[in-house]
């Protein structure tokens, strides 16, 4: 849903060029509960505002999501610790759920409709809708049982009693940050952007939008001179329990969704082997 970068507009004089926003019809294939959720909050943050993201708007109209049941899970996945399950529960346009000998397909909008056409899949015995049952009760067990060592419960209504910001005890998972941004590049809530102007022609102008990561310095950097704070968050550790926080605490306060779906993808990435799971724990006593 979000490009690594867009032009949002060329202009030149006279008078600003008119833009078309046009994006090919896209089918993603395989995506998981987490990520469904990932795109239920992201729908908040782009359209369910004051002001709509038109750009995403476009491309999520002609986008068909094709959802999957998991049947296995990585040592680094924690979605029942937010509130969230291994299988699809809204937000796709067809799921499918593999059994032993063949596929569920659920179609739950017209776009799933549209995907399929003539395609005419038998129906589902109640011997088959009780399999898939029985596949989904036990992977929820099983990423719970994995997890068991937190304690902690965190989800859209649940925040966990987090130090603010300034609180020393981040600096405990700080000092192993590289400041990378490898987790929030490969966060699925992420949205963070960064805006400039470039020059394409001699009488243009060109405005991008590209990612960005709230652990980077720069990402804070205030306009100013002499004697005036560049970055409100000069501390790495500040800038650590923001991400956090935002995920665990803002996210749930400002859009009534938590920001992480618990997919670990985060702990994958970390070069310092930060696992956002230790830190809820350990900073929630």
């Amino acid at each position: 849903m979000l490009p690594a970068s867009e032009s949002l507009g060329r202009y030149g004089s006279p008078a600003p060029a008119a833009t078309a926003i046009q994006t090919a019809a896209t089918v993603v294939l395989g995506v998981r509960a987490c990520e469904l959720r990932a795109l239920g909050y992201l729908d908040k943050v782009f359209l369910a505002g004051a002001v709509e993201d038109p750009s995403y708007r476009a491309r999520r109209q002609r986008t068909t999501i094709v959802s999957c049941d998991c049947v296995a899970f990585a040592e680094t996945c924690f979605c029942t610790l937010v509130g969230g399950r291994p299988f699809a529960t809204g937000g796709h346009d067809v799921n499918l759920t593999p059994l032993e000998d063949g596929w569920i397909v659920e179609v739950t909008s017209e776009k799933g409709h549209n995907l399929l056409g003539s395609v005419q899949p038998a129906q589902a015995t109640g011997e088959q809708l009780a399999r898939r049952e029985d596949v989904r009760r036990r992977m929820t067990q099983r990423v719970a049982d994995q997890n068991k060592a937190f304690s902690f419960s965190a989800g859209d209504a649940a925040a966990p009693k987090l130090p603010e910001g300034g609180d020393d005890g981040w600096q405990k998972f700080a000092a192993d940050c590289v400041e990378c941004g490898g987790c929030t590049n490969i966060c699925p809530t992420c949205h963070c952007f960064y805006l400039y102007d470039q020059t394409p022609g001699p009488s243009t102008f060109e405005r991008v939008r590209t990612w960005d990561s709230c652990l980077l310095n720069a990402y804070h950097r205030m306009a100013g001179g002499v004697h005036m704070k560049l970055s409100p968050r000069p501390l790495l550790l500040s800038r650590l329990a923001n991400r956090v926080l935002h995920k665990y605490v803002y996210s749930p306060q400002q859009y009534g969704l938590a920001g992480c779906t618990g997919c670990g993808r985060c702990i994958d990435a970390c070069p310092g082997a930060i696992d956002i799971r230790r830190v809820v724990q350990e900073l929630a006593r």
